[in-house]
């Protein structure tokens, strides 16, 4: 009796064990690109990082194999890739258009829809298709620290206008492109009423904020005032604000995943998983998200898996 039930109880666990490698490959994704990998990339910077492996782990969640290229590179790499065909997926801002395509007026980059439509419509013809950016406007900003905001009353540009007109004491570093183009400084300082002096300027030959933003910070050389990108991940861990622009004078830089249009004939489900993929995300959320990359020391990638369970995307 004692061999009989051995005989039974070993062949019940070969079954079970049987029945357990079945289920668990009948869990495993289905491939749906065997052998023709799908290549996503990004800028290079940090929230490149993160927004690309957004679109990497979700694709891959999906059962696609993705050939990483996030962080690939500047962003005229990155587009010309996307022209050539280097990069099947990519990730770029709506602001860009302004650089891209030709025949529009300026106008249309201060907005947030005009932005996105008009690039979206002159893309096409590139075989490019946009999908729905975020409401995350990661555009050029003047930046000051919390002291000094709440010790003068300066929330908006229109506030620093009225600060600097009355004397107050200011020092702005920044780059030389933003001061002298009309979609920047120049722009900003004809609607607001207002004029910086020389002597009050800190002109740098990069936009490298990480740079204008450590000078404020510190208050270096008198410095109380910096060129800031919305979503910069430093501004909450400097104790810096960003002020606002309610006239919109730098465009609208919205990020949208962009598919070549022949991936997307290929693939339909693809491009409808990124048709709403940043839906979730607003300035706050990349600040958050930039800070603990850049701040904290967390990897892009695992900012990514974290957000997209967060927004129940992944499991």
């Amino acid at each position: 009796m004692r061999l009989n039930k051995l005989i039974i109880s070993g062949i019940a666990g070969v079954s079970i064990l049987a029945l357990s490698a079945c289920g668990s490959k009948a869990e495993e994704p289905v491939v749906k690109n065997q052998g023709d990998p799908i290549t996503v990339g990004s800028f290079v910077d940090t929230e490149g990082g993160i927004l690309g492996n957004i679109i990497l782990l979700a694709l891959e969640d999906k059962g696609y194999v993705i050939e990483d290229k996030v962080q690939f590179g500047t962003p005229d790499v990155h587009r010309n890739a996307l022209l050539q065909g280097e990069l099947d997926i990519g990730v770029d801002y709506t602001g860009n258009g302004q650089y891209y395509v030709e025949g529009f007026a300026e106008s249309v980059w201060v907005k947030a829809d005009s932005a996105y439509e008009s690039i979206r419509t002159a893309d096409e013809k590139n075989g490019l298709l946009w999908m729905t950016p975020a409401k995350a406007n990661n555009t050029e900003a003047i930046a000051v620290t919390k002291d000094f905001s709440e010790k003068n009353s300066v929330k908006s540009l229109a506030d620093l206008a009225a600060y600097i007109n009355k004397g107050g004491e200011i020092k702005f570093i920044t780059s030389q492109l933003f001061a002298e183009k009309e979609a920047g400084l120049l722009g900003i300082e004809k609607a607001y009423g207002f004029k910086f002096q020389p002597s009050q300027l800190v002109l740098l030959p990069h936009g490298n904020t990480a740079e204008t933003l450590k000078a404020l910070s510190e208050g270096r050389d008198g410095i109380n005032a910096a060129l800031a990108y919305a979503t910069d991940g430093s501004l909450v861990d400097l104790g810096l604000v960003v002020l606002e622009d309610p006239m919109s004078i730098p465009p609208v830089y919205e990020p949208a995943p962009i598919i070549r249009k022949e991936t997307a004939d290929k693939y339909p489900e693809v491009k409808e998983i990124l048709g709403t993929l940043f839906a979730g995300l607003s300035k706050e959320k990349l600040q958050e998200m930039n800070k603990k990359v850049i701040v904290d020391g967390a990897s892009p990638k695992d900012i990514a898996e974290a957000y997209l369970k967060e927004a129940g995307i992944l499991d």
